[in-house]
């Protein structure tokens, strides 16, 4: 029998509830005696037809009533083994914007050779629209399919279905037949769009010398899982025989929403994927795809743009002896190397797991992409004695890693990791504006895997050392006559709010920070404003400092309304859906402090302090802290705002929302400022 690997997504009791991360098991199929659906292409429900707005989102512009593929396997004399997929869907057009679902186009390879070349047939079409209170259909002109060159590998066919307008339902068919010499495996299936999934259906045959690892992503349950033995026909006699035949559906799956704190949305949509681990045909030798790390490992090690870069070290000689012969402390040693390769070098903005053309070239050229110049790093720090491996990671767009399955090709990243007694450093010197240790924010994706000198790698965290911090202040003297706010304000950001303060900033003139903080406070007269410590100590934080004042249009001589909340203000939360099925990434850690001091003139008071308020996430993932005091003439307002955890299951979503809802009400709660009745 065929083993298959299922990669899936635990749906729980009550709520959505899965893991974060998903694992490796074998599949449990069973015959789900649940409604099935089956319908027939040219006949559809008038129903269907008859909708004007989808029950389950009415916000939906369409929705797929129907999205179906099957895949069979068999023998071409010509071209080989090939895989052909019948696919057909269905769509329901709710309103104009999504009329362009009505233009088609199917894209397949294109080669001089037979046995490589994809082929696209059987295309078929019909439009649907209610006249007259009945259904009425209007077929797709085959004539009217169209075959365009669309890139030197690459053809389409392209199509407009007829007579499309809102309320239309339209479907199309064909098959697309591609040789295993062309792609081994089958495409990705995804079982969710940008619009509602009413019916999403895959099916795949898999004769016994084809051995597949099946892997499912995503966070909505199968509605039909289903697996059974078949005999197949495959063309040729030593490839018939048994065959193990699946089916899979998801149902009523709702639209994909580009939610806030996710990664990329490959890492969330519910979808079925393939990697071919064996070809074992009878009486032939068997052909074995699957890796294991340890394999991926000594590939990499093998690697002339891995491995084979780590050991040219001639090129770092002289900074090398330079850097030795200042210091012998193995931390400044690491500090300096990760200075001078963060300086000799720039960061082309591509990424990969190897050097393109040459560490040294690289080098030379003083511009690289993140494994020249990671790689050059870990060579010399290696070069000074430290214990010094890279490791290699997948970007947060690039999506996450499955460590249940071996493949190099999941992998397009490369950092440093030091060990220097019991301190782990993970080092990037393709940011400029970098202290060591505060790794991209690109970069912080879950895991990655160390590749070491010796001995067998392994995965370790990428874990965020440092946090978005910022301290806002405000030191004032409030005019309630003259309906004016007016004193100093300075804000320190640190962490990651120096990162990107400085990758936005420096190298700019002062003008271009001046003149957008004006506009993040536009009622605000802002005047003498002054940065420090720009770029001078990237350990440090960065601090920046004005004079403002500030008019109300609403005071009297008697009453001012007054938010005393006036930087660092949180004006809206970022979590707007009623609920969630995906889990949230926040990145990094959030600390952001607000301390405000106000002085008021004689004769005027605080008509009420509010309550004092501190509110804290299970498990001590955030804490929120809210109060205003008054002290003789002195109001002083601290707001304070902790969330350490980064990763948050869907089960806390409700809480963190909530967490954020009330940061946001008691930043908006104005005070009421009077004079004192004599």
């Amino acid at each position: 029998m065929i083993s298959c690997l299922l990669l899936r997504k635990l749906l729980c009791a009550g709520r959505a509830k899965f893991s974060i991360l998903s694992f490796t098991l074998f599949i449990s199929f069973n015959i789900l005696a649940q409604e099935d659906y089956k319908p027939k292409f040219g006949v559809i429900d008038k129903e269907s037809v008859a909708m004007t707005a989808y029950p389950a989102d009415s916000t939906a512009e369409a929705v797929f009533l129907y999205d179906f593929a099957e895949v069979k396997f068999s023998y071409d004399s010509q071209m080989g083994i090939v895989m052909t997929r019948e696919s057909w869907v269905r769509i329901k057009i709710l309103k104009e914007s999504a009329l362009s679902s009505a233009s088609v186009s199917l894209p397949y390879y294109d080669s001089q050779r037979y046995d490589k070349k994809e082929y696209i047939d059987n295309i078929r079409g019909n439009t649907y629209n209610m006249e007259g209170g009945q259904v009425v259909a209007t077929p797709l002109d085959k004539k009217s399919v169209k075959r365009e060159k669309t890139s030197e590998f690459y053809l389409a066919q392209k199509f407009n279905l007829p007579n499309v307008k809102k309320g239309s339902v339209i479907e199309y068919a064909y098959s697309i037949t591609t040789p295993l010499n062309y792609k081994d495996k089958p495409d990705v299936w995804n079982f969710q769009g940008p619009v509602p999934f009413k019916w999403s259906e895959y099916r795949i045959t898999i004769p016994y010398f084809l051995e597949y690892k099946i892997t499912m992503g995503g966070y909505l349950p199968l509605y039909i899982n289903e697996r059974k033995q078949v005999d197949v026909t495959m063309g040729h006699s030593k490839y018939n025989g048994p065959a193990l035949a699946y089916r899979f559906v998801v149902k009523d799956a709702p639209a994909f929403m580009d939610e806030p704190f996710i990664t990329t949305k490959s890492d969330y949509l519910s979808k079925i994927s393939f990697e071919l681990a064996s070809i074992a045909v009878s009486g032939e030798m068997v052909k074995r795809y699957s890796q294991t790390w340890e394999h991926v490992d000594r590939t990499l090690d093998e690697m002339p743009w891995f491995g084979g870069e780590l050991r040219k070290e001639s090129y770092l000689k002289e900074v090398r002896d330079k850097i030795a012969a200042e210091t012998q402390d193995p931390e400044v040693r690491m500090n300096e190397a990760y200075a001078f390769v963060q300086n000799h070098m720039k960061w082309n903005g591509y990424t990969g797991i190897g050097s393109k053309e040459g560490v040294r070239k690289a080098y030379d050229n003083k511009k690289g992409n993140d494994s020249d110049i990671n790689i050059m790093l870990v060579t010399l720090l290696r070069e000074l004695d430290l214990t010094c491996d890279p490791v290699i990671l997948s970007t947060r767009s690039n999506g996450r890693i499955i460590q249940e399955i071996p493949m190099l090709e999941s992998f397009n990243y490369v950092i440093a990791r030091v060990q220097i007694g019991e301190k782990e450093y993970l080092l990037d010197a393709t940011q400029p504006n970098a202290k060591p240790g505060l790794l991209p924010e690109r970069t912080l994706n879950g895991y990655g895997r160390l590749i070491p000198k010796k001995g067998t790698g392994r995965f370790l965290e990428i874990v965020p050392k440092d946090a978005q911090n910022k301290l806002e202040m405000i030191n004032a003297e409030i005019n309630p006559e003259e309906g004016t706010v007016k004193g100093n304000y300075s804000i320190s950001y640190g962490g990651y709010e120096a990162l990107r303060w400085r990758d936005k900033y420096t190298g700019e003139p002062e003008s271009a920070f001046h003149t957008d903080l004006k506009k993040q406070v536009p009622e605000w007269q802002v005047k003498n404003i002054a940065v420090k410590n720009k770029a001078d100590d990237l350990q440090s934080a960065v601090n920046v400092s004005c004079e403002f004042e500030i008019e109300s249009e609403s005071s009297s001589p008697d009453i001012l309304y007054f938010n005393p909340v006036l930087a660092g203000r949180w004006a809206s939360n970022p979590l707007k859906s009623k609920d969630r099925i995906y889990p949230l990434d926040l990145t990094t850690s959030i600390s952001a402090s607000y301390i405000g001091s106000f002085v008021l003139p004689t004769g005027y008071v605080l008509e009420e302090i509010p309550k004092a308020e501190i509110l804290t996430l299970p498990d001590k993932a955030g804490k929120f802290a809210y109060q205003v005091r008054q002290t003789g003439n002195t109001i002083q307002v601290n707001s304070s705002i902790l969330v350490s955890k980064t990763r948050f299951t869907p089960e806390e979503y409700l809480d963190l929302k909530e967490f954020f809802e009330r940061v946001v009400q008691r930043h908006s709660q104005p005070l009421v400022i009077k004079k004192k009745n004599n």
